[in-house]
């Protein structure tokens, strides 16, 4: 006996928002170093929002409905509100120098705007668009050296900052980079 329409419809958005879940799980661990994930796992969030609303207001009728779909809707505003605070905070540091080596770059980044004093790091990054990846090789300290030469070296990457040279292993799927140098201090290495 087949199920009724309601019973149906409700176990699929269940399961779609189980697997939507997942991704934004799986984009939240960001396996791969992507540069956008934080924007995948805040979309991915809100579309399970809406489907786990979806899920529980399909079966029910009347008020009991309205009532779902109305929590659902401050759900998604407040998700929304959070996003919106999220994005306030998030700066783009300016890129001081880049490096290519076939399908890989290392960037140079000075600190944001908001930024009070300069800080300089190192990213390689691969690819591009939304699944564009990036890693930090080396993440200065306030008051630091700058970076003063930033080069591949095979499958390493080698980042001179003041008197301290160092040197960190790129895997070329993931893009982790192993180690990554961040000194204790600005003037130690």
């Amino acid at each position: 006996m087949p199920l009724p329409r309601r019973a149906a419809a409700t176990i699929v958005l269940a399961a779609l928002a189980v697997v939507v879940a997942l991704l934004a799980g799986f984009s939240l661990l960001d396996p791969f170093h992507l540069r956008h994930a934080r924007w995948f796992s805040l979309a991915l969030i809100a579309v399970a929002i809406v489907l786990v609303t979806a899920t529980f207001a399909v079966p029910v009728r009347g008020f009991l409905r309205g009532f779902v779909v109305a929590l659902g809707v401050v759900a998604v505003a407040g998700w929304g509100a959070v996003v919106w605070v999220a994005v306030g905070f998030a700066t783009e540091n300016a890129e001081l120098s880049t490096v290519v080596d076939g399908g890989r770059r290392l960037v140079v980044l000075e600190g944001g705007p908001h930024a009070a004093d300069r800080v300089i790091s190192v990213v390689v990054r691969s690819g591009g668009g939304p699944f564009e990846q990036q890693s930090v090789v080396y993440q200065g300290r306030a008051g630091g050296p700058g970076v003063t030469d930033a080069h591949f070296e095979r499958d390493a990457v080698l980042v001179q900052a003041g008197p301290c040279r160092y040197r960190s292993v790129v895997d070329d799927l993931t893009l982790e980079v192993r180690p990554v140098h961040a000194p204790l201090a600005a003037t130690s290495c």
